[in-house]
């Protein structure tokens, strides 16, 4: 097995980087020190994985980035990964390219929706759920999660039948495994949903986008579910998320429907969605691959060990500070209701006060108020920074108010 070197980042100045670049920064947070340390978007910060790195400096080499068409072996590695993800081989005929994810999202709510149809999805969740809803005027309905006694997030199946059975939605939009809360759903929570979208003809649409970075192994993909399912199913994914490659646009959508695929290849014709990102195909098909995955599976290791040395720590120097497991993904999800501040006045007052800058919960909806989501994809040495500079901030704070009762 190759060493890589995780602790070594790739140097993100002057690239433009949402993550990192100070304008854009301070345009979303205020004025922050110049040491800051960003850890809010869900962008990675290792260098490129090898195999990807190697395969788009040959493509360079040719010196033209000219237009190419969707060739076999993009449908080939996404059926390749597939086999090892869910033990079930993917006909290349249900693979449909498209240019990212939150395209998709979009793209499913054009082809499966019209105006004023309703739309389903559980709440908190990433926020373009709701943008792709309403900005293509359907009518969202929210489910709101419940947290149950080992604080993970489940699904209240009465209310979510009410809802369908009231509001008559067109799709359920399900993340899974969930973002921002790390929960991964069980086989049992999805044969439920299933059960219940063909019960009031619902088509299921399952984000899958963080199911590269599962903890512990145990994850169901909606692709494994019974053949009567899988007919009522839009499935999402890309390799953005296992490999940091989001600004290449790149994306995939497998639907084993005949039906439902022609109606949404018939929305991607409308967007003329017919042509590959050069860099976009070839960084799938070369991350897609053996050398691709045992990268993948090295960095969530890394990222495992950020995760566990978070917790002891929080546990010790920030009780206050409530983790919900991190089951999936490498962002953490956190309650700081007993700090005092809702999630928007600490993220804001930890940015421009040390230069910490995490994720407001509300931007995932209104249920969550109470968080913060962390970013753990990037080295030890700057989780730990953070974290320890965080932790002086809330012990300085919590003097500051005890002298000032």
């Amino acid at each position: 097995m190759t060493n890589y070197n995780f602790d070594r980042l790739a140097n993100r100045n002057n690239d433009f980087s949402k993550k990192w670049s100070k304008c854009f920064i301070e345009e979303r947070f205020g004025p922050v020190p110049d040491d800051y340390i960003s850890m809010w978007i869900a962008d990675m910060d290792y260098e490129l994985a090898p195999p990807i790195y190697n395969h788009l400096e040959k493509i360079l080499s040719k010196k033209t980035l000219a237009y190419i068409y969707p060739y076999e072996e993009f449908f080939k590695a996404v059926q390749y990964w597939m086999s090892f993800k869910t033990k079930k081989e993917v006909p290349l005929e249900e693979i449909t390219l498209d240019y990212s994810i939150v395209n998709s999202l979009y793209h499913v709510v054009q082809t499966f929706t019209k105006p004023g149809d309703r739309v389903l999805i559980n709440t908190p969740v990433y926020n373009p759920f709701r943008e792709a809803t309403k900005r293509n005027h359907a009518i969202l309905v929210e489910n709101e999660l419940d947290i149950d006694e080992k604080n993970r997030y489940v699904i209240d199946f009465e209310e979510l039948e009410r809802q369908m059975v009231e509001q008559l939605p067109k799709i359920y939009i399900l993340c899974n495994p969930h973002n921002p809360g790390g929960t991964v759903w069980s086989r049992e929570d999805l044969n439920k949903i299933s059960d219940l979208c063909l019960k009031y003809n619902i088509i299921l649409i399952s984000d899958e986008a963080h199911s590269d970075h599962i903890n512990q192994n145990i994850f169901t993909s909606t692709l494994e579910l019974d053949e009567k399912y899988r007919q009522n199913l839009v499935y999402l994914n890309s390799p953005n998320k296992a490999f940091n490659i989001a600004g290449l646009k790149t994306s995939y959508v497998i639907i084993p429907s005949h039906k439902l695929r022609t109606q949404y290849r018939e929305i991607l014709e409308a967007c003329h969605v017919e042509e590959p990102n050069v860099f976009g195909a070839a960084a799938l098909i070369s991350g897609y691959t053996p050398e691709g995955r045992e990268w993948l599976e090295s960095s969530f290791d890394y990222i495992i060990k950020n995760y566990e040395w978070a917790k002891e720590f929080m546990a010790k120097e920030t009780p206050m500070l409530e983790i919900m497991p991190m089951d999936a993904s490498y962002v953490l999800w956190v309650n700081v209701s007993k700090t005092g501040m809702t999630g928007d006045t600490f993220t804001w007052k930890l940015a421009q006060e040390e230069g910490i800058l995490f994720q407001e919960g509300s931007s995932f909806g209104q249920s969550g108020e109470d968080f913060v989501r962390i970013n753990l994809g990037t080295s030890k040495e700057l989780v730990q920074k953070a974290f320890n500079r965080m932790a002086k901030w809330l012990n300085e704070k919590n003097i500051q108010e005890q002298e000032g009762e």
